[in-house]
């Protein structure tokens, strides 16, 4: 009954095998690594550009309000001893008022940078994946894993498609 049992086993593990062999034949595996393209793509470089073009403008018109807050604090300091407690008590509520806006501002723009920054990466995460899908599709791919997310301990060079997918993506 042993004796069945391990020949048994051993046909259905070389069947197994053989059916294993001859679909991964037919089996073509891609890797592609999406840090990578983040870094070097240029059309990402694009959109950081935007980006920083953006956040350079919102901060030109945040350090107008700020000089203004610091005019009135000099003016405060200076003149503290000749104003009257009437017009101290005005400056130091506008000073006040003018700190509380800054502070808006700057959480105002913070938010509206970092909403910006998820929506332009969403968008080239969305089109890297086009484009992976793209080049899968033309080149035969079976399956195309994120190097990353996959935990991939070892990759042939072979089955890393990153450069494609970065020169595609920057061609649009």
């Amino acid at each position: 009954m042993k004796l069945i049992a391990r020949l048994f086993a051993l046909i259905c593990f070389a069947v197994a095998l053989s059916f294993s062999t001859a679909w991964s034949e037919n089996l073509k595996i891609g890797v592609f690594d999406v840090q990578k393209i983040m870094k070097e793509s240029k059309a990402v470089e694009g959109y950081r550009n935007q980006m920083l073009q953006e956040a350079e403008s919102k901060k030109k018109i945040l350090s107008g309000k700020q000089e203004s807050a610091r005019q009135i604090e000099e003016r405060l300091k200076k003149e503290a001893q000749t104003l009257s407690s009437t017009e101290r008590k005005s400056l130091e509520e506008k000073l006040t008022t003018e700190i509380k806006e800054l502070r808006r501002m700057n959480e105002d723009i913070e938010a509206d940078l970092k909403k910006r920054d998820s929506e332009l990466t969403r968008k080239a995460f969305m089109e890297i994946g086009e484009i992976v899908k793209k080049i899968a599709e033309k080149e035969g791919y079976t399956i195309v894993f994120e190097k990353n997310a996959a935990g991939i301990a070892h990759l042939k060079s072979s089955v890393d498609i990153t450069s494609k997918v970065i020169n595609m993506y920057d061609k649009r």
